[in-house]
């Protein structure tokens, strides 16, 4: 007899937040559409969670285990991709996804489509020193405290700057610094580039 307990990996005691939760990190493991290849395991972790999700059906499970659900059918009959209705998949009327999948795709493809990604572009100074800097992305203030020793290509997360998703909770913003190289100098700044270069050749600190 499945245990359904165990199927979600959480106790006999267990909230309803905790089941929505296991449920949400073991669906998105093992959805074929994410990577997974066992379509059974993936089919038991949704008809566990259909029957500990609704109270009723949980009581009925508590008391009499998988055998209450025998008479009329598994709790989970027609489980799995024909559990779903796929209707409206990436039409105007949403994913369409029926059971608690909803909400694990809003929360997943809302997420991904909120996060922003942006460039900062810095000097070697800067990169090398360290800065803060007040960026404006899109009329949005971002302070940044730039690390001394920061190299090219270097992101850093900025959680809930991103766009807006999911009754107004927003997504993050990805800033990738580049460090811009200078094309024109000034006499005084050549000067200063070649000192640099002499130092570099009398010690090797460089990749320090």
């Amino acid at each position: 007899m499945a245990d359904y307990y165990k199927t979600l990996g959480i106790a006999k005691t267990a909230s309803a937040e905790e089941i929505k939760k296991a449920y949400r990190k073991l669906a998105l493991e093992h959805h074929p559409d994410r990577g997974g290849t066992d379509d059974a395991k993936f089919k038991e972790i949704n008809e566990a969670y259909q029957v500990l999700s609704d109270p009723e059906k949980r009581q009925r499970y508590d008391q009499f285990g998988e055998a209450a659900f025998r008479n009329g059918g598994r709790p989970g009959q027609g489980a799995g991709f024909e559990g779903f209705d796929f209707s409206n998949f990436g039409g105007n009327g949403g994913f369409g996804f029926s059971g608690g999948f909803g909400d694990i795709f809003e929360d997943f493809f809302g997420a991904a489509f909120s996060q922003v990604q942006a460039e900062l572009t810095i000097t070697p100074a800067q990169a090398v020193l360290g800065d803060k800097v007040l960026a404006d992305l899109s009329g949005q203030k971002i302070e940044l405290n730039i690390p001394a020793g920061t190299q090219d290509g270097t992101s850093f997360r900025f959680a809930g700057k991103g766009r807006a998703y999911n009754n107004g909770r927003k997504g993050d913003l990805i800033l990738t610094i580049k460090i811009a190289m200078p094309k024109h100098l000034t006499k005084e700044q050549r000067e200063l580039w070649e000192r640099l270069k002499e130092s570099e050749h009398k010690k090797s600190w460089w990749g320090a």
